[in-house]
């Protein structure tokens, strides 16, 4: 097996989750093989595996002839547990009417083309036009978030939840997110991330899902990443997922 990582042009991992990645696949026993901006992924396999930042990982897949996932962002058997009011829209709508900030908005179909935001104000606003396009977006009420954590998921079990923001004393609701995973689980990729946090008032909602073969690692520990990512890989592929061999 072989797993692609992302290397700098001065010959190291290009960033923390490349080198974290490199460790796990290492210690699986697979071959790395580094590719630069310079020097992307060609002529490789399709259950080869693609590491990288997210621009890199897609034109991976492209290379390897695979197709890019469609965003997750908020799939409808977790509305239940958003608890918060969501609706499509498109960013000039949103501008538009200031009536109806503040509002927190993000693509729908492509959530590197800006950062989820919260709409209070015009300036909140730079960045997220373009001039080619009316972008579609999410709408949703605004959620102060206490704290916030990313659980990995691989093959429906949770390998870990990282906090990434807020208050390290706060802690959500095992309960919830189990809840939570049950009905998300008929649909769900092999690998994905839940987000889910904290409110002040002690409530555990669900933030967001996002998809496994591109996510930064937040802290998982190496083994566990590469198996992450060699689970979502497989599946996309439709090959054999040789990370529990």
């Amino acid at each position: 097996m072989r797993a692609h990582i992302h290397f700098d042009i001065q010959g190291w991992p290009q960033s923390v989750n490349n080198y974290l990645a490199l460790d796990g696949f290492q210690q699986m026993g697979w071959e790395i093989v580094p590719y630069t901006d310079a020097t992307p992924v060609r002529d490789a396999a399709p259950d080869e595996i693609v590491v990288g930042h997210i621009a890199a990982v897609r034109a991976g897949l492209r290379a390897l002839g695979l197709a890019v996932p469609a965003e997750l962002g908020y799939p409808e058997a977790l509305h239940p547990y958003l608890r918060r009011r969501l609706w499509p829209s498109t960013i000039n709508t949103v501008a538009a009417h200031p009536e109806s900030w503040p509002v927190f908005v993000k693509p729908i179909h492509d959530a590197k083309k800006f950062t989820g935001v919260l709409v209070r104000r015009v300036g909140d606003l730079v960045g997220c036009g373009d001039q080619h396009q009316d972008t579609p977006v999410w709408c949703a009420e605004p959620v102060q978030f206490w704290a916030e954590w990313r659980c990995f998921v691989r093959y429906g079990r949770i390998l870990d939840a990282r906090p990434y923001k807020g208050d390290w004393r706060a802690h959500f609701d095992p309960a919830v997110v189990e809840a939570a995973l049950a009905a998300y689980a008929p649909e769900a990729p092999a690998a994905f991330a839940l987000d889910v946090g904290v409110t002040a008032a002690g409530a555990t909602l669900v933030v967001e899902v996002n998809d496994g073969y591109a996510l930064g690692a937040y802290g998982l520990m190496p083994l566990a990443y590469a198996k992450f990512l060699s689970a979502r890989w497989a599946q996309l592929s439709g090959t054999q997922d040789y990370a529990d061999f």
